[in-house]
């Protein structure tokens, strides 16, 4: 099997992102993605770099060989006049159409559905996961798609992501087969969060692998100006777990120009 996770940044960067998708969709079984947008209106307009609200449309009908599913944090997430009252933020799971799936299940890391108040009120909005089962040769195997809370920015431990490890560990528990977590984490490689995953019998791939970033070189062109922040470039927010079920064949962590995140493609037999 072939397994893609990739923060899209909204689909801002458009074009490249679709190619990307194109050149790998024949091979691939299962996209992850998060910073999904989506809206029932067709033709919006966008602006240049603004996401694209009808990112899971688009997608959809790129992968039409694929089932696509979504699970929303927010109901309204944009202010913007045209589009204020059906704009629907999250994250997305496309699975190939030949696998089977068996069950579909949704939570939340943190916060829940529409907490979000705005006003740059960041630490209310809600962080969610994706959970998709499916039968490979009689075998159980859950992807879980997640999203974490991008604060506090310094991306280290703290009470909020010990909590969102801890409702996944919790969920995986619940679990029959094998698992493969994946998605943007928002945290920093070495700190205890992350790595409770490795104590509780996942492989940290991102580690096992020796990636250097998961934030690669469009990041910097995007945000030269966290080159003089207060934490500088943050070079890690993705992360791949696996259950040792799992016999992986190839992990990379390609540098594609195509988001402030670099695309997760995982090769893996169960």
């Amino acid at each position: 099997m072939k397994l893609i996770s990739l923060n899209t940044y909204g689909g801002r960067l458009f074009e490249p992102i679709m190619a990307f998708i194109e050149k790998h969709k024949a091979d691939t079984d299962v996209f992850y993605f998060q910073e999904i947008y989506s809206n029932p209106k067709e033709n919006i307009m966008v602006d240049l770099h603004e996401p694209r609200v009808n990112l899971f449309e688009e997608l959809s009908r790129a992968l039409g060989d694929f089932t696509g599913h979504i699970a929303i944090a927010q109901d309204d997430y944009e202010i913007k006049t045209e589009i204020a009252g059906c704009s629907y933020f999250g994250l997305s799971t496309f699975v190939k159409t030949s696998l089977q799936i068996v069950d579909v299940h949704e939570f939340f890391l943190c916060n829940g559905r529409n907490t979000f108040i705005g006003n740059q009120r960041w630490d209310t909005m809600g962080y969610n996961a994706l959970a998709i089962t499916m039968d490979i040769n009689g075998t159980p195997l859950t992807v879980v798609n997640l999203h974490g809370n991008a604060l506090p920015a310094h991306k280290l431990d703290d009470p909020i992501r010990d909590e969102q490890t801890r409702r996944v560990l919790e969920f995986c528990k619940q679990l029959d087969g094998e698992i493969v977590i994946c998605g943007d984490f928002n945290s920093l490689p070495h700190i205890e969060s992350i790595r409770a995953f490795e104590r509780n019998g996942f492989r940290d791939l991102v580690k096992e692998f020796e990636i250097k970033t998961t934030r690669g070189s469009m990041m910097r062109k995007l945000f030269p100006q966290y080159e003089h922040g207060s934490y500088g470039f943050q070079e890690f927010a993705d992360y791949t777990f696996v259950t040792p079920g799992v016999t992986v064949e190839s992990f990379e962590v390609p540098d594609e120009p195509i988001s402030d995140h670099l695309p997760m493609i995982l090769e893996c037999t169960v």
